[in-house]
């Protein structure tokens, strides 16, 4: 079975796609699909719906993805120990925080150009992942 996969910069990759990884590969342990800019949160949340084994997920530059994406990645996968939503522009302290408290055994976390956090999240962030 599955247990790491690699696609980032394919950028003509599409939900479709995405989710039938997340169907066909509950054991995926490791997913970066990190500039894959036509992806959506459809695809985001059936990974963390399909994958509840993830403990490594790159997104970082996939832009048009809400704090929903984001709430789902939390609630599905707590085993989480990387994340990163690098240029996730819109994001907000509400995924972040959702992150905080979905993710206790988070080590590493990268949050880099996402503009619309503040101190509110990572101050968060600080108080419950202490593996950071």
């Amino acid at each position: 079975s599955l247990a790491s996969l690699n696609v980032r910069y394919c950028e003509n990759l599409t939900d479709d796609s995405i989710k039938a990884v997340a169907a066909g590969c509950p054991s995926l342990a490791s997913l970066d699909v990190g500039d894959s800019g036509n992806l959506t949160d459809e695809s985001i949340k059936a990974v963390a719906a399909g994958c509840p084994s993830l403990t490594s997920l790159d997104i970082g530059g996939c832009w048009n993805l809400p704090d929903d994406s984001i709430k789902a990645v939390a609630a599905g996968c707590s085993s989480h120990t990387s994340l990163n939503v690098e240029w996730c522009g819109n994001l907000t302290d509400e995924s972040i925080k959702a992150v905080a408290a979905g993710c206790p055994s988070l080590a590493s976390l990268n949050v880099r150009s996402c503009k619309e956090l503040t101190d509110e999240s990572i101050k968060v962030v600080a108080a419950s992942c202490p593996s950071l």
